[in-house]
């Protein structure tokens, strides 16, 4: 038995680290003791945690990582091999060539591969290998069963590659090289592994050395005499030198940056257990394409251990590059959370993301979280809708959310929609019922917010169904076209809150078309959120368009 080690909850970064902690130590089965503030563990167990560090990321990260790229071509040799390159096409051919250029070669002649092999020990001359193989171009009047045999010798020499990479020192080595440089790296740089002026060459041992070993020489030096405090914890240590200038966007170089801290004193320094636990803040926040999210939910450390590890289950299940993945993660751990009918309330929580090499912060009221919870299905309806301004596609389930973690309402947005609707449909991939949706998680804010009475009749549905039955009237007196220039007038009385122009427009419109004017537009008149609600659902029923959606989420035809 060893000494305890307990570890409290403290600000957003070390609670982050924290949850990277328990994560790891629970992905190796380690007896820990988690607490609704503190966790608690045997010092015993931090043996060979260098192992179980790496082992995690690899383990999580695995398919998303350049070894993973290199070996799951192993299922698509085996696919040939077995139908005896029946099916074999030119696709295929192009498919193999790309391989071979843009992953293979290029994988293994990296800088970060050719240090790996240096300390994995394999009779396999990788350079030697790479280096033979080359694309196999068809020639003129050639085809593709020319080139069977050339091919089935590329995918035996493929496989010497791909069953080195599936050994286990190759695996431990190449993905472990994949991890500092995707993963590791956006929360931590300049120590260890990471110090470009390093000298052990094996990054485990490295690790081991610079964050393990202190944390053994700490506890076993019960007797020193400590002049100063730790930073975060409080528990003495014999010096400063352990201080926060390897956290990215956090730390500081103290010894050139003095004037960062009072009278250009710095005590601002960390104990080896604090600072491991730092190290692990890449296992606790969630990192997609050099995007990252952590949600500090700082009332209970189970609580943010299980909302942040249903935000990586999310993430993980797709790679592509967008930020919409982070925050379909973010909705997807809310909605479980009010799924699990914990006894523990979900309290306001912070919103920690990651983007462009800096971190952003919002706080998620208890309301918002229930609006983002009851929103769930229609978010989900408008994932892929999009349109383009100025040559840049913007996503529209990215600009709600983005609007939301801000605390801001979607009028603005709304407004976006239909003038692009209006002004270049063909830039435009979302229907006018997803602009409902919109409207409706829009209807949701204002009322969750209190800056509107909770309505118990459907005033977007009433609204819209007015507008769409004002166009068919249109229509059927070969008007149709005036219906733009209406709808323009209309939407600029929305942005400029001028109740009269919309109501004078609207009242010519219904005089022309000879019906009476809804009733749903007196309650238009009682308040400005209700006005522009229900005048914008008003519009996007006069706008044309097809409403029917694909699968994909936008409008094929609109």
């Amino acid at each position: 038995m060893g000494e305890k080690i307990k570890l409290e909850m403290n600000d957003w970064l070390f609670n982050a680290g924290l949850v990277g902690l328990v994560n790891i130590l629970q992905h190796a089965g380690d007896p820990i003791e988690i607490k609704d503030q503190y966790v608690e563990f045997d010092s015993v167990i931090l043996e060979g945690f260098e192992e179980k560090y790496f082992k995690y990321l690899i383990d999580k990260y695995e398919m998303s990582l350049s070894w993973y790229k290199i070996v799951s071509y192993e299922n698509t040799i085996s696919y040939f091999e077995n139908s005896n390159f029946e099916s074999f096409t030119v696709d295929h051919l192009e498919n193999l060539n790309h391989y071979i250029k843009d992953i293979a070669k290029y994988y293994f002649n990296s800088a970060s591969y050719k240090a790996a092999y240096e300390i994995i020990y394999s009779k396999v001359d990788v350079l030697s290998l790479v280096k033979k193989i080359e694309t196999i171009k068809l020639k003129k009047n050639e085809n593709v069963d020319d080139k069977i045999e050339e091919i089935k010798e590329k995918f035996t020499q493929l496989k010497v590659l791909i069953h080195y990479c599936k050994e286990y020192e190759s695996k431990k080595y190449l993905a472990g090289k994949n991890v500092i440089y995707t993963i590791v790296k956006n929360a931590w740089n300049g120590v260890s592994f990471l110090n470009s002026q390093t000298k052990e060459k094996d990054m485990y041992d490295d690790y081991n050395n610079y964050f393990i070993i202190p944390i053994k020489s700490y506890i076993d030096n019960k007797k020193a005499t400590y002049k100063y405090n730790c930073f975060v914890c409080n528990k003495g240590i014999t010096d400063l030198k352990n201080d926060l200038s390897f956290l990215n966007n956090t730390g500081f170089d103290v010894s050139r940056k003095s004037s960062h801290v009072w009278h250009f004193n710095n005590d601002v320094a960390l104990c080896p257990v604090c600072k491991l636990v730092y190290s692990c803040i890449p296992a606790g926040m969630t990192y997609v394409s050099n995007k990252g999210i952590y949600i500090n939910e700082g009332s209970r450390l189970q609580s943010a251990i299980n909302i942040n590890n249903k935000i990586k289950t999310e993430m993980l299940k797709e790679t592509q590059d967008n930020r919409s993945i982070t925050y379909r993660g973010l909705v997807y751990a809310i909605h479980e959370q009010f799924n699990d009918g914990s006894k523990y309330d979900l309290a306001d929580i912070q919103v920690v993301k990651y983007e462009e090499e800096k971190y952003r912060f919002n706080i998620l009221s208890k309301q918002m979280l229930r609006i983002i919870n009851l929103s769930k299905e229609d978010l989900n309806n408008i994932i892929n809708c999009g349109f383009t301004e100025s040559k840049m596609y913007f996503n529209v389930y990215e600009l709600v959310m983005e609007r939301i973690l801000n605390n801001q309402n979607l009028f603005t947005l709304i407004h976006k929609l239909l003038v692009c609707k209006l002004s270049n449909p063909t830039n435009c991939r979302f229907s006018m019922k997803q602009v409902q949706k919109v409207l409706t998680i829009n209807l949701r804010i204002m009322e969750g917010l209190g800056y509107m009475e909770k309505l118990e009749k459907d005033i977007i549905k009433q609204a819209n169904t007015s507008g769409y039955y004002l166009r068919e009237e249109y229509r059927g007196k070969g008007s149709k076209d005036k219906l733009n220039g209406i709808s323009y007038r209309l939407l600029n009385a929305l942005k400029t809150s001028n109740k009269n122009m919309f109501m004078d427009t609207l009242l010519n419109c219904y005089l022309y078309a000879q019906k009476t004017v809804p009733m749903i537009f007196l309650e238009a008149l009682k308040d400005d959120e209700k006005y522009k609600t229900i005048g914008y659902a008003f519009v996007t029923g006069l706008i044309e368009g097809k409403e029917t959606s694909n699968k994909n989420g936008g409008d094929k035809n609109d």
